[in-house]
C-alpha cells in the first residue's frame, strides 16, 4: 500500500501498553505513522500541550477500547479533544464491554472487533484510515482549511434546519394532518418521547385550522409501548399520547374516533397486542411516521450495540424487544420493565414519508454519523438511510453543530416546508 503520510493517534488505557505497542508496530508497518503516550512525549514536556498537538495534526484517531478505557478520565479527555478537532473516530474493541460513559464520544464513530487480537483483523482499518483523505467532504481533509465540509447525501429527500424547535415540531404536526386528511385508508404512526411532545403541542397549536378532527378517518397507532405495563402507568407511551395529545383534543372536539386510535397496548386483554399492531399496519399501511432518534442511535427501542446483522432488524413488524439499562435512560430511566412493545422497524421503513426529527443539541453527532457514515446494524438510526423517502427536520443549531449546513433546504416557514415535503 502506498504511504501517503497518515498520522494515528493511538488513545489507550496505561494497562494495555503491550497491546498498543503491537498496534503501532502493525500500523507502521502498513506505512501509517502513531502517535501514543509515552512514548511520543519528550522528557521533561507538558503532557497535556503534547497530547493535544498530536490529536490536532493527526489524520485520524484510534481508541483501544476496554472496560478501563470506558471509564478513564484522560481518554474522554483525549476523545473530546478530537471531537473538538473533528478527527475521524475509530474504535477498536478489545474486551467485550459496550461503552457507558463513553457512549457519547463513539457510538456516532466506526468500530472494529479486536478480541481475538489477530492482525488481518486490522486490514479494515488500514483500509478506512487510508481511505480518509480520499473520501471529498470527510473531517481529516477540510479542518486544514478552515472550512465547513462540503458533504453528498445520496439517501436524504431533504434536510431541513428550522430557526427553532418549534418550528421543527410544527413542520412534523402539519405533514401528519395534511397526510391524514388526504389518505384515510392509510394510518399514521405517533413517536414518542420529548420530540413528540413539541409535536402533540403543535398540533394543539395548529388544530383551530381544520374542522372537526385533523387526523380525518386515518387510523392512529403508537410506535412503541412498555410491554407488561398497564396503559394508566406513569411510563407508559399511551398514556402520554392521550395526556398531551388525544385528552386537548377531545375538549376542542376535535379527537379522533376510538375506532381510528389504535395505541399499543402494553397488557393481554382479550387480544394479543402484537398480532393487532400487526393487523392494523397490514389493513391501513403507514403513510407517516416521525421517528426520534436517541443520542447514541437508538430507535424505537432497538439497543445500540446489541445487533451486528442488518437482515436481523430491517424486516422487523411489530415484536417485543428487550433493552438493557445503557438504553432505558433514553426511554424512561423509571419504567418498571426492560420489555418494549415496537412497530418494527420494517415498519418504520414502509412508510409513504419518514421524519427523521432531531431536535436537541445533543443529538447532533448522530446526525452527522447518519448522513456521513456507514450504516452498521451495531447503530439501529442508521438504518434509516433504507428509506427512499425520508427528510431530517433538526435546528440551525444543531445543523451547526453537525456540520451539515450545505445540506439545509433554503425554506424556513414549517408550513411551507411541510407542503414541500408532502409535494415531493
Amino acid at each position: 500500500m502506498e504511504k501517503n503520510e497518515q498520522k494515528a493517534f493511538l488513545s489507550h488505557h496505561s494497562s494495555k501498553a503491550e497491546l498498543v505497542r503491537h498496534l503501532s508496530r502493525y500500523l507502521e508497518k502498513n506505512g501509517i505513522e502513531t502517535w501514543y503516550a509515552p512514548r511520543d512525549i519528550p522528557a521533561g514536556a507538558d503532557w497535556p500541550n503534547e497530547i493535544e498537538g498530536a490529536i490536532k495534526s493527526c489524520s485520524a484517531f484510534i481508541l483501544l477500547f476496554c472496560a478501563k478505557a470506558d471509564s478513564s478520565q484522560q481518554v474522554k479527555r483525549e476523545l473530546a479533544l478530537a471531537d473538538k478537532y473533528h478527527k475521524p473516530v475509530f474504535w477498536v474493541k478489545i474486551e467485550n464491554v459496550e461503552p457507558n460513559n463513553l457512549g457519547y464520544f463513539l457510538t456516532a464513530t466506526q468500530w472494529l472487533n479486536w478480541l481475538d487480537n489477530r492482525d488481518d483483523t486490522l486490514d479494515q482499518l488500514v483500509t478506512d484510515i487510508y481511505a480518509i483523505e480520499k473520501t471529498p467532504g470527510t473531517a481529516a481533509s477540510s479542518v486544514a482549511e478552515g472550512c465547513i465540509p462540503k458533504q453528498e447525501s445520496s439517501w436524504v429527500k431533504g434536510v431541513f434546519g428550522f430557526l427553532s424547535d418549534r418550528d421543527a415540531a410544527e413542520c412534523a404536526a402539519r405533514v401528519y394532518f395534511e397526510m391524514a386528511q388526504t389518505h384515510p385508508d392509510s394510518s399514521v404512526i405517533l413517536p414518542t418521547g420529548r420530540s413528540a411532545t413539541m409535536i402533540f403541542r403543535a398540533m394543539n397549536k395548529i388544530v383551530d385550522e381544520y374542522e372537526g378532527c385533523p387526523f380525518g378517518e386515518a387510523h392512529i397507532i403508537s410506535d412503541t409501548e412498555t410491554f407488561g405495563v398497564w396503559s394508566e402507568h406513569e411510563t407508559s407511551r399511551t398514556k402520554h399520547i392521550k395526556d398531551m395529545l388525544i385528552m386537548p383534543l377531545k375538549r376542542k372536539h376535535k379527537e379522533p374516533s376510538e375506532e381510528n386510535l389504535h395505541l399499543l397496548s402494553g397488557v393481554y386483554t382479550d387480544n394479543d397486542p402484537v398480532k393487532s399492531a400487526q393487523r392494523i399496519i397490514r389493513l391501513f399501511p403507514p403513510m407517516v411516521h416521525a421517528v426520534s432518534l436517541s443520542p447514541l442511535g437508538e430507535i424505537l427501542a432497538y439497543e445500540v450495540g446489541t445487533y451486528h446483522d442488518m437482515d436481523e432488524i430491517i424486516d422487523d413488524a411489530p415484536r417485543i424487544v428487550e433493552v438493557g439499562e445503557h438504553s432505558k435512560k433514553y426511554i424512561d430511566p423509571n419504567q418498571p420493565s426492560k420489555s418494549i412493545l415496537t412497530i418494527g422497524l420494517g415498519t418504520a421503513l414502509q412508510s409513504e414519508i419518514l421524519l427523521i426529527v432531531a431536535f436537541d443539541i445533543q443529538k447532533a453527532s448522530i446526525v452527522s454519523r447518519l448522513l456521513n457514515g456507514p450504516m452498521t446494524a451495531g447503530i439501529p438510526a442508521t438504518l434509516l438511510r433504507n428509506h427512499p423517502n425520508a427528510y431530517i427536520l433538526t435546528t440551525e443549531k444543531v445543523a451547526v453543530e453537525a456540520k451539515i449546513l450545505d445540506l439545509l433546504s433554503d425554506i424556513k416557514n414549517p408550513n411551507e416546508a411541510a407542503k414541500w415535503i408532502i409535494k415531493n
